[in-house]
């Protein structure tokens, strides 16, 4: 069988990426081992939840900075004979925190050290949707994965940029000791990096299943280089962890219908309600890419994410679905966007919201419409800077998504409610939002991102792009983006791309405008004509392949 793959690397500048096209499966994702893994999974006989497997668990060679097994994430499952469902597999509060728990510790015990990881859950992701959909041998989609870690892999420039800014966060007993050669030189782009711990704990994933990581010497591990780092994770906390099948929030937009995620992702809510105003305020009237689109997309935006302050664990607390998306919340919300001038409304919580873009996302398609959207997530770059001693896992700094300090707005400047505060066994709130497009009872589209709130104000101008301005997925997803996310009261703009003509209307409506990164979207659809079409954002690293 015929396979085309393509990649970028990163070096801190826009490049081109190529699309692809295949007849049969087609993933797109963050890096070009873990891709081309994942297709030679599916030439193996392997089904899409095979593929998302295999590419999981080499990103957490690959890219540990943002898809280690310390973090957590969810994916949307579409199996031929089964509904879609929600797979979440976000880290959890350990068992020893309450909402006072960081109150005298400091603003950052939430971001760095031990006292910032949550309980993992990427682990228990792979095997719990392995275990209910997966077609393989468990053992047999570790090949990869094990052959990178011990004989090593080529570090890109991205890879080496995150190490050089994390560094300094990381202890000789962790991060230096397995990301910097000999503990103390950086690595530079194209040189091999081996991780002879790491492939032990991969090892025992493999063997023991779910329970080789939350039981037995990883979990030691864990633990006891969280509690090092000055946290109180115990081995409970561990082995208590539990994934949540969860039912999708569903949308129809013009003639199609999605599949987008609940709580405790805060992305189905804003994404339903961005459809909704953007179906009856019409954008698509206006020249594409002129400032009164974007205009009128940024206040969608901002009036999209209003609500998401209101949002929690639908384990722990009652969100308040039927009043934000409500006919009459929603046509408040469509009658107080003007074209002539930006508004801005009275927020409805003013805490604490907290997220930051060290997430990853992969998108996977096959002809007969099966597919897994999945994103996962640290938190932070190499997430609380902990890295386990033993094994050389990083992990997570997901406590600092809760309302840790209500008030204060987080490195993002979210603001975020009562509903999010710590609990144990508790999800933090989050914007990750993976997406499935279906038309005619067949799914035609796997979307989503990385990059916080950004996230999901870039599947949104994606899914506009391709449903409403019939955009193929590359051109779609390469298109410069705005984001607003209702506070602060600024409009965002790709650092590139933006006219100085665009910014004046822009600011002339009376936005504060201000250049920034943007979210990187990996997207895969099947175009009218049968044929499947994957992309990835030039934004960053990326890769797609198929057959």
């Amino acid at each position: 069988m015929k396979r085309i793959f393509f990649v970028v690397l990163f070096y801190g500048f826009f490049v081109k990426a190529v699309p692809f096209e295949g007849s049969q499966i087609v993933i797109s994702g963050p890096n070009h081992y873990a891709i081309e893994a994942g297709t030679r999974m599916a030439e193996k006989g392997g089904n899409v939840v095979d593929v998302a497997v295999t590419v999981g668990l080499v990103l957490s060679v690959t890219n540990p900075y943002h898809a280690a097994l310390g973090g957590g994430g969810f994916a949307l499952i579409k199996m031929k004979g089964h509904p879609v469902v929600v797979l979440d597999f976000r880290e959890v509060a350990p068992a020893s925190m309450d909402k006072n728990y960081y109150l005298s510790k400091g603003e950052m015990a939430s971001r760095l050290g031990g006292t910032a990881v949550g309980v993992p859950g990427f682990p228990a992701g792979l095997w719990a949707m392995h275990q209910k959909y997966g077609k393989l041998k468990w053992k047999t989609l570790f090949k990869e994965a094990l052959h990178l870690a011990k004989n090593g892999f080529r570090v890109s420039g991205e890879w080496v940029d995150r190490v050089h800014k994390a560094s300094k966060h990381f202890s000789a007993s962790g991060g230096k000791k397995f990301f910097l050669k000999k503990g103390k030189v950086f690595y530079r782009p194209g040189e091999v990096l081996r991780q002879k711990a790491l492939y032990q704990a991969l090892k025992l994933f493999r063997n023991k299943g779910a329970s080789g990581f939350y039981k037995g010497r990883v979990a030691q591990d864990i633990v006891l280089s969280v509690n090092n780092a000055g946290g109180e994770m115990t081995l409970k906390d561990l082995e208590n962890y539990q994934v949540k099948w969860r039912q999708p929030m569903e949308a129809s937009f013009y003639n199609y219908h999605l599949y987008l995620m609940p709580p405790p992702s805060s992305g189905g809510v804003v994404i339903k309600t961005a459809l909704y105003l953007l179906e009856h305020l019409h954008p698509e009237k206006f020249e594409a890419f002129s400032g009164e689109e974007y205009h009128l997309i940024g206040e969608i935006l901002s009036r999209s994410f209003r609500g998401r302050a209101l949002l929690g664990d639908p384990d722990f607390y009652s969100n308040p679905l039927k009043k934000l998306l409500s006919e009459k919340y929603l046509s408040f919300l469509k009658k107080s966007i003007s074209q002539e001038k930006a508004i801005h409304l009275k927020p409805l919580d003013l805490k604490d919201l907290k997220e930051s873009s060290q997430t990853t996302h992969y998108s996977i398609l096959n002809k007969d419409g099966d597919a897994v959207s999945l994103t996962v997530t640290l938190n932070g770059n190499f997430g609380s800077g902990v890295v386990s001693e033993k094994y050389g896992i990083a992990l997570n700094n997901e406590m600092d998504d809760f309302t840790t300090h209500p008030g204060k707005p987080n490195m993002y400047g979210l603001i975020q409610g009562s509903g999010n505060y710590v609990q144990a066994g508790k999800r933090p709130l989050s914007s990750m939002s993976p997406t499935l497009v279906e038309k005619d009872r067949k799914i035609v589209m796997s979307l989503g991102a990385p990059g916080g709130p950004r996230i999901i104000s870039g599947v949104i101008q994606v899914l506009y792009r391709t449903l409403v301005r019939k955009m193929d997925m590359d051109s779609a997803i390469q298109a410069r983006r705005v984001h607003h996310q209702f506070l602060p009261k600024v409009l965002f703009v790709d650092e590139v791309g933006f006219s100085p003509d665009t910014i004046r209307v822009l600011e002339k409506k009376g936005h504060q405008v201000k250049r920034s990164w943007n979210s990187r979207v990996y997207g895969v659809w099947l175009k009218p004509s049968g044929i499947l079409e994957g992309a990835f954002d030039s934004r960053g690293d990326g890769a797609v392949s198929g057959f």
